[in-house]
């Protein structure tokens, strides 16, 4: 491996692991938006369905995200192993790679659906929805 490939994989390797780290902070923004949005859903007296679908959909918003990440860790991974197989291979092919590999519409949707049962991902909406149902029974 050259010089300006080492560089190129070194510099994609820096970008997507602070990449990487921004999705954990803005997924536990999502997370905090959850447990807002039940505190003003039972604070305005909404539905229950109306509550419910505002944790299932910041739900979803966070497995989407996740599987994002997810994609970030993949090439991060590839990325590693090029550096310490010192292939020829060129860095910098992130969305490349993901062109190339990217599921149909269906496989994305259980993609992002698998991420999000996650159980880093389900905690708190678990609870949440919980509390969303305790209330509107009693």
């Amino acid at each position: 491996m050259n010089d300006k490939q080492a560089n190129l994989l070194s510099q994609e390797w820096t970008s997507l692991h602070q990449e990487h780290e921004r999705y954990d902070r803005c997924a536990l923004f999502i997370k905090l938006t959850a447990v807002l949005a039940l505190l003003l859903s039972l604070g305005l007296s909404m539905t229950l369905w109306l509550g419910l679908i505002f944790i299932f959909v910041l739900w979803l918003q966070e497995g989407i995200w996740r599987t994002v990440q997810a994609r970030t860790s993949a090439r991060l991974l590839v990325v590693e192993q090029l550096i310490k197989q010192q292939t020829e291979q060129s860095g910098m092919q992130f969305y490349s790679n993901w062109e190339t590999s990217r599921p149909g519409t269906i496989d994305l949707i259980k993609e992002y659906i698998s991420n999000a049962l996650r159980p880093t991902v389900a905690y708190p909406y678990v609870i949440l929805l919980g509390i969303v149902i305790g209330v509107y029974v009693h």
